[in-house]
């Protein structure tokens, strides 16, 4: 099954429990789906998928820093729960030992910043984070 349909029944079924904030936040990622499909024509690959979820789950965090920050108790309690939503569809990323050992057999130590830059970030697009990446590639490199 894939996330788009995993997505579309999470959504009846929480229709049917009357989940409003589950409701809300499948409505939002449904839609940007959609609008997408309409945009471009098809439908979004699973790494486009993945990487729309890891930009809500970011700006999720942002929200809830900036609620603590407030001290809004309310809207930290709220997207915590709305995180944890968005958390459920996204799969688990590569730790950065993984990302190490991984670049490392690829041999991206003996490549220039840019064209190691470029490798990692396109092989490993939504399956680490890509500060982590980056991180990593730049400790291999020396620099």
């Amino acid at each position: 099954m894939t996330m788009k349909e995993q997505i579309n029944k999470d959504f009846i079924q929480a229709r049917k429990n009357k989940e409003t904030l589950k409701i809300d936040v499948l409505r939002i990622i449904k839609s940007h789906f959609d609008a997408y499909k309409i945009d471009n024509g098809r439908d979004m690959d699973e790494t486009e998928e993945i990487n729309y979820l890891l930009k809500e789950q970011k700006q999720t965090e942002e929200a809830i820093s900036f609620a603590e920050e407030a001290k809004r108790a309310d809207l930290i309690e709220e997207n915590q729960e709305k995180l944890k939503i968005i958390s459920a569809y996204l799969p688990q990323m590569m730790t950065k030992e993984e990302i190490h050992t991984y670049l490392s057999e690829k041999g991206i130590s003996e490549m220039a910043m840019k064209d190691a830059m470029k490798i990692s970030m396109s092989e490993l697009d939504g399956k680490a984070d890509k500060k982590v990446i980056s991180q990593v590639v730049r400790e291999l490199l020396g620099k």
